[in-house]
């Protein structure tokens, strides 16, 4: 994956200013930016990362889905900034896209550029009971329903 130096940077910041909060990144193995004031690796085996973010109190992330959906399982709130291609972060624009689509999910904040990721941050922290558990790890017996009947015409 493409370095997230953009994230990693503007969460140091904040880091350097909310120096009595644990922060910890997994920045990327091409991330050329190393955080001062947070701890941080370059990767996270997949089960330490789920570990860290069960004992979290917020997950700052990428608007991937996958971190959408580990949040969601884990009930933690979560803060995204899209990576964009323009500077060269993604071949394509689609997290803004997932980004505006998940803004309207409980727990969720997004930071659309680097000047607001302090303003998610807050807001995520002042309501950190926020996500409402409402995924499923299952379809439902609709959805099922739905699916087998249309593959068995």
């Amino acid at each position: 994956m493409l370095p997230f130096d953009r994230l990693i940077e503007a969460t140091d910041k904040w880091a350097e200013s909310h120096r009595n909060e644990e922060v910890v990144a997994q920045i990327g193995e091409h991330a050329v930016y190393e955080p001062k004031h947070m701890h941080w690796t370059r990767r996270l085996e997949q089960q330490e990362f789920a570990g860290l973010v069960e004992r979290c109190r917020l997950l700052i992330a990428h608007a991937g889905t996958g971190s959408f959906f580990l949040a969601a399982e884990k009930s933690r709130p979560i803060v995204l900034l899209p990576r964009q291609a323009r500077f060269n972060e993604h071949t394509t624009d689609h997290q803004l896209h997932t980004a505006r689509w998940l803004c309207k999910m409980p727990g969720v904040y997004v930071a659309m550029t680097t000047d607001e990721l302090a303003e998610a941050i807050s807001k995520a922290l002042s309501a950190p009971n926020a996500f409402v558990k409402s995924l499923s790890s299952y379809a439902s017996n609709e959805f099922l329903s739905k699916l087998r009947h249309a593959l068995l015409e």
